[in-house]
């Protein structure tokens, strides 16, 4: 079995951006009166490195707002009043990677917060999307939770693509390779984003659960590893993943999500394309196309139909 080597940064930044009408000179009072799970932790953090919040004008920014997407249709209209604000909170957080996901979620946190004393709106700098307000962060790391920038391309919706149905056309299988997916968000967990290319149309939600399944289990064993303490900068893995259906539950943070049916496990087959970027395909032994993995009875059927999160509780 071959292994795929990457380095592992000590130490990454994560920033989130709140657009109001009015922002104060100095943001940081509103932080002082944040209820909640986390409040002890912002109260500790606040003005050091792992917590620093200040107000920025549309002049002076280092950062574009029009490049902030709705991640949903129902984000738009939220994407659309962010990117016409001219005033904005930006919380950074510069933490070492060992105090990852508390530092985000710390963070995210903070905003939510100085969000609700503004009425203003949340985005997430990394993945680039704005995100639904939220009275509180939720305690428990679910990926699910807007971490991953996982969002499908809408070629079909807006009739830029034609290929046939596979359900009723076999060409339709590999009709296009439209879909290029890619994570935004691993890096600040010190794991290179994930990518899987040549995707047809009709195969994109399970391209995307493919994405998401490897990045919980990737995320998993990162996080028991550094456990261990290692004492160098790079990580060797393996270029085969086996994920069953406990990774894919524990993307969306639960084990009730979706039963999937037979086979319950299948294999993904790592290749790096940079030291911050690996491709995710099919096992080498596969004999097809991705399209033909993607649509055939390799992957468990839950796979191809499970899009959003359920309703969950914002503090566990």
């Amino acid at each position: 079995m071959a292994t795929i080597t990457f380095p592992v940064p000590s130490t990454t930044t994560s920033r989130f951006a709140v657009a109001a009408t009015s922002i104060p000179g100095d943001p940081a009072p509103l932080l002082r009166s944040a209820e909640g799970p986390y409040q002890s932790h912002i109260a500790g953090r606040l003005g050091t490195p792992q917590l620093q919040v200040a107000r920025e004008a549309l002049p002076a920014l280092r950062w574009d707002p029009w490049h902030i997407k709705p991640s949903r249709p129902d984000d738009r209209r939220l994407a659309r009043a962010f990117n016409d604000a001219e005033q904005f909170a930006v919380v950074t957080a510069f933490a070492p990677i060992t105090d990852q996901p508390r530092a985000v979620q710390v963070a995210r946190a903070a905003a939510y917060a100085i969000a609700e004393a503004t009425g203003g709106i949340i985005a997430d700098l990394v993945t680039g999307h704005v995100l639904t307000p939220s009275a509180q962060e939720r305690t428990r790391f679910v990926l699910a939770d807007r971490w991953l920038g996982d969002v499908l391309p809408p070629f079909r919706a807006n009739g830029r693509c034609t290929a046939a149905d596979p359900g009723r056309d076999p060409e339709g299988v590999n009709g296009c390779a439209c879909v290029r997916l890619r994570t935004r968000g691993l890096r600040r967990f010190g794991l290179p984003e994930l990518q899987i290319t040549d995707v047809a149309c009709p195969h994109d939600l399970a391209a995307l659960n493919v994405l998401r399944t490897t990045a919980r289990r990737l995320l998993t064993d990162h996080w028991s590893w550094l456990a261990t303490g290692p004492a160098v900068g790079d990580r060797t893995i393996p270029d085969v993943l086996d994920l069953s259906q406990t990774d894919f539950n524990d993307f969306w943070g639960t084990t009730r999500r979706v039963r999937l049916t037979a086979p319950s496990h299948f294999q993904v087959h790592l290749s790096p394309l940079t030291s911050r970027l690996i491709a995710v395909g099919p096992p080498t032994h596969f004999e097809g196309t991705v399209n033909d993995w993607l649509w055939g009875d390799t992957l468990p059927m839950g796979m191809h139909d499970s899009q959003e999160a359920p309703a969950l509780p914002t503090a566990a």
